[in-house]
């Protein structure tokens, strides 16, 4: 005769019983994107920084009771007349296959233009964009190809990690 598991009875189980291990790549990525956005909060230069800056983004054909929002990783408010908006990635291009680099930068170049066109567009005020990622990848002519692909849309590359 076989023995059937026993039966668990999830009513009588807590949040604490079921504890799950967070994924090395995402626990990393937090604390990259804590040390970029405490690093700004210390050296930043008045009152216009913020972290997490949470904004609507307007849609044109989306139903008006259901609104998008979006969260800039970093916000610098009104420096005269533009703003500047900063995501922090921890990418690590070299761990990235070759067949989804272009895949994964044309959605960080996304995700941050949704951004920039709710300024530019709406805000009717000028953007500074910009990505931060950790470390310039070793692999041969994938900084270049990176940074050329980016600035091509207008935004600007940092490494942070890198001495130069």
């Amino acid at each position: 005769m076989a023995l059937s598991p026993p039966l668990l009875n999830l009513s009588t189980l807590h949040k604490n019983d079921m504890k799950t291990t967070e994924p090395d790549i995402l626990r990393r990525g937090k604390a990259f994107h804590k040390r970029v956005q405490d690093d700004w909060e210390r050296t930043a230069k008045g009152e216009n920084l913020t972290k997490e800056h949470t904004i609507e983004l307007s849609q044109i054909s989306a139903s008006p009771r259901r609104k998008r929002r979006g969260r800039l990783d970093l916000f610098v408010g009104e420096l005269g007349d533009y703003v500047s908006v900063v995501e922090i990635k921890s990418t690590d291009w070299d761990k990235v296959k070759e067949n989804n680099r272009k895949k994964l930068l044309g959605s960080h170049r996304r995700q941050i233009w949704k951004y920039i066109e709710e300024y530019l567009d709406i805000e009717k005020i000028d953007v500074c964009p910009g990505i931060i990622y950790p470390n310039s990848p070793s692999s041969p002519g994938l900084k270049e190809m990176i940074e050329k692909y980016l600035n091509d849309y207008g935004l600007q590359v940092v490494w942070y990690d890198d001495d130069e």
